[in-house]
């Protein structure tokens, strides 16, 4: 009997088989000239990546001040945390936002915060939390939300999406702050 791990691959390769069925269908064989994008609701318009120039103007829309640090990463920071966002792609097309808090805990602790943010992971959808063990020695806590754009998106839609990024890493920071 094939176990529930295995029956899960095995569903997720056949959905990717039925996509990649239906984008042939739809414009793989020159037919309609429709792609998959449009298919399933693309509009027309203009789309941008989400570069560090283009998140530089939406985080500056929030009215959030900003810098670039030595590697080239663009922080808003607050009291407690601050919020990094990192790029990846060949044309930076993936998007991450990774809030540190500045607050960093001894060693012994971080089998204790990382049941605390399993409890997080569990019961909440996002962002992603986690430790980590920078340079210093200390442990600290880490939240983020990623997403892959290629192909671009809507100045509107990435707005909005950044906005929500930062609203939730910052729900995630008051509710840290409350539990340790």
């Amino acid at each position: 009997m094939p176990s529930r791990l295995s029956r899960l691959a095995a569903a997720a390769r056949a959905a990717v088989e039925r996509r990649e069925a239906a984008a042939q269908r739809l414009g793989g064989n020159g037919s309609s000239g429709l792609s998959l994008g449009r298919a399933i609701g693309h509009r027309d318009g203009p789309t941008v990546l989400p570069t560090s120039k283009v998140i530089t103007d939406i985080v500056a829309d929030y009215g959030l001040l900003s810098t670039v640090d030595d590697d080239g990463d663009l922080t808003v920071r607050w009291e407690n945390y601050s919020v990094y966002f990192f790029h990846y792609g060949q044309d930076e097309e993936v998007l991450q936002a990774r809030l540190y808090l500045n607050r960093r805990f001894d060693v012994d602790l971080r089998p204790t915060l990382a049941l605390l943010l399993d409890d997080w992971n569990r019961s909440k959808l996002f962002p992603k939390a986690y430790t980590v063990l920078p340079d210093d020695g200390l442990v600290g806590v880490c939240a983020e939300q990623a997403f892959d754009f290629e192909g671009g998106t809507s100045r509107q839609q990435l707005k909005f999406t950044v906005g929500m990024w930062l609203q939730n890493l910052q729900h995630f920071a008051e509710w840290i702050e409350e539990h340790v």
